[in-house]
């Protein structure tokens, strides 16, 4: 396929939930480029990824410290591949939660090596920011979101200790809430009940996007070291404001912001096309996730999930019809 740019493209990246064991293995065995990311992965680490990604222990790969990493090697190679074959350059990036550091890579602002490291940090920080078993994450179908925050503020109280919260705007019929295990299992039951189509509790171990991960950001700060970082190449859209940065100072601040505040995707999505007119979303990562949250929040705009050697061929055709 011919390089190209395309000013309304823009390329986002998936977060924690989207991995599954055997995620982009045809890529792997396909591409040589997407090989030596995953040795790069198992060098810098010092585990071995391919049986991480590829073997059939979902719990291991389920643990976060090991899911953000692995999340980034394969998203990451899969850029590699797609780059490879297509050279595009897209006007600007972001990614979901823990994407938004593949976005990072893609965009300079962050080299692969110093990503690894970071979440890897990222995940046991995250992880024993709360007792095992304190905190889940619930997703919400189908309500709107001012109900939603009526439940939750009445859950809450005026004690002024929130024990549950939203932490994903994703889409217009899809919100993430975040908290005490007993408080959203409250909240979803009374959800349920306000005309909520479905409650499914995420796999994920912790309260994450919520004040309970302050103890990780202040972890996460004293580990970032400033010259692991650069001004970005293309823009990239923050989860925890829903605006573009580039700059070193920006990068820094809201990758540590957004592990603390809600996931503004939905937001994000709207200005992206907004502020550089972007009509096609390109995901890239291990699931199809963010494609179809795309769909839903702006039916106007085209999103193709890249995951697999199929839906690679596919790109070229897809870009023809779409742009």
């Amino acid at each position: 396929m011919e390089k190209r740019a395309n000013p309304n493209i823009a390329f986002v990246f998936p977060g924690q939930g989207s991995q599954h064991t055997g995620m982009g293995k045809d890529i792997f065995e396909n591409f040589n480029e997407a090989r030596l990311v995953l040795e790069e992965s198992s060098d810098i680490l010092g585990m071995d990824m391919k049986k991480l990604i590829f073997g059939d222990d979902e719990r291991l790969l389920n643990l976060t410290e090991n899911t953000q990493p692995a999340i980034l090697t394969v998203s990451t190679a899969i850029l590699k591949a797609m780059q490879k074959e297509t050279g595009l350059n897209p006007v600007c990036v972001s990614g979901h939660s823990l994407g938004e550091y593949s976005a990072n890579v893609f965009a300079g602002s962050l080299d692969f090596l110093h990503a690894l490291l970071i979440t890897k940090k990222r995940g046991v920080f995250m992880q024993n920011a709360c007792p095992a078993g304190f905190g889940r994450m619930a997703a919400i179908i189908g309500l709107d979101e001012d109900i939603i925050k009526s439940v939750i503020n009445k859950i809450n109280g005026s004690d002024n200790k929130d024990k549950v919260f939203i932490a994903n705007f994703n889409s217009p019929v899809q919100t993430v809430i975040s908290g005490e295990s007993s408080s959203v299992d409250e909240a979803c039951a009374v959800l349920k009940e306000r005309g909520a189509k479905k409650t499914v509790i995420l796999p994920v171990s912790a309260p994450f996007h919520t004040p309970f991960m302050e103890e990780a950001k202040g972890n996460l700060s004293a580990y970032f070291k400033e010259d692991w970082f650069s001004d970005a190449h293309c823009e990239i859209f923050s989860n925890a404001d829903s605006l573009n940065y580039s700059k070193k100072t920006d990068v820094i601040r809201l990758l540590l912001e957004q592990i603390t505040s809600p996931v503004r995707w939905s937001e994000s999505v709207l200005n992206m096309k907004k502020i550089f007119n972007v009509s096609t979303f390109i995901e890239i990562g291990p699931s199809n996730v963010l494609s179809s949250l795309i769909k839903r929040i702006d039916k106007g705009v085209n999103s193709l999930s890249i995951n697999s050697v199929a839906t690679l061929k596919e790109l070229e055709k897809f870009l023809l019809v779409n742009n």
